[in-house]
């Protein structure tokens, strides 16, 4: 993933590289069938379908890297 740094608030835009050859789609079925994580996936902001909206304003820390640490194992499985 690669992402710029947010000047402030409480979400960020990372994006999948093209050359990681995710499978996007496959990526969010695995990410909320399997983990039952959600993002916001980037069509939702007029973005590309790489990009995804991740909000860390509200869980605990705790609860944030579980879902840090869904979306890691997601893309591993979505790897082609």
């Amino acid at each position: 993933l690669e992402c710029v740094k947010p000047e402030g608030g409480v979400v960020c835009f990372p994006r999948v590289k093209q050359e990681l050859n995710i499978d996007i789609a496959l990526f969010y079925t695995i990410l909320y069938s399997k983990f039952k994580t959600l993002v916001g996936p980037g069509h939702w902001f007029e973005m590309d379908e790489r990009y995804m909206r991740i909000g860390y304003g509200w869980p605990e820390t705790k609860a944030l890297k579980e879902g840090l640490n869904c979306i890691s194992l997601s893309l591993k499985e979505a790897a082609q």
